[in-house]
């Protein structure tokens, strides 16, 4: 697996501000277990070729959920995904959940549901985090949108604790922007293309995924003698 890693520190008259970007291009056959985790059931099954990341629920018995394993409530941190709608049957869902959970019943996934965006066969929208904890996500009014069926988009997500907010934008466009629900003490983000063994089938191809802002700096961590103040570029394979 290929990994781009870019840190970058700024020194500002009275504030520090370090960030960084990792991407995951999906170049090997192994998921890299420091930023990824895979739960599947039944016949769901996943497979990277080709620089591609496939994801596969063929049956309403199956499910699969790819997760990023750092809880991620305290962090500012962007998640951007290219990924493929064209094997969708049911939903394709990008957000967080409250815990790392196998596909089960859609009443436990929802009830740990916490913002996510949503793909169905005519369009995409958010899911706020739920006002009680426990409790199903409401769909704010007018945070919809448009995408790409059959083919390539750009997912953004950033969860930023610092704002207070959770903002969508999908292929250059905002979805939608909610506040973040103070009482949230976990979030893990996820993707998938069947999150439930109840209901749904379906399939969905990413091809790269990249992280950046400050929550990623742990994901970047480069060890060296010298304070480093300027662009630095590493590629791991």
């Amino acid at each position: 697996m290929k990994i781009i890693i870019i840190s970058v520190m700024c020194l500002f008259i009275f504030t520090n501000c370090l960030s960084a970007q990792v991407i995951d291009e999906f170049n090997s056959p192994n998921l890299d277990k420091k930023l990824w985790e895979m739960k599947k059931v039944g016949k769901a099954s996943y497979e990277v070729k080709d620089g591609v990341l496939t994801m596969s629920s063929p049956s309403v018995e199956s499910g699969i959920i790819l997760y990023h394993p750092r809880n991620i409530v305290d962090m500012d941190i962007t998640f951007e995904i290219k990924l493929n709608t064209a094997g969708l049957v049911d939903n394709i869902v990008c957000g967080s959940l409250a815990e790392i959970m196998e596909p089960q019943l859609n009443d436990n996934i929802n009830n740990n549901l916490e913002a996510s965006l949503f793909f169905i066969v005519d369009k995409c929208y958010v899911k706020q985090d739920p006002v009680v904890i426990g409790q199903k996500p409401p769909n704010p009014a007018g945070m919809e949108g448009q995408y790409e069926k059959n083919g390539w988009n750009i997912v953004q997500i950033t969860f930023s604790k610092s704002k207070g907010k959770v903002t969508f934008v999908v292929n250059g466009k905002i979805i939608g922007e909610v506040d973040i629900n103070k009482d949230v003490k976990q979030r893990f983000f996820f993707i998938t293309s069947d999150p439930y063994t109840s209901h749904y089938t379906g399939e969905v191809k990413i091809e790269y995924v990249k992280f950046s802002g400050p929550g990623a700096l742990s994901l970047a961590v480069v060890k060296t003698d010298k304070l480093a103040t300027t662009w630095a570029k590493m590629k791991i394979n």
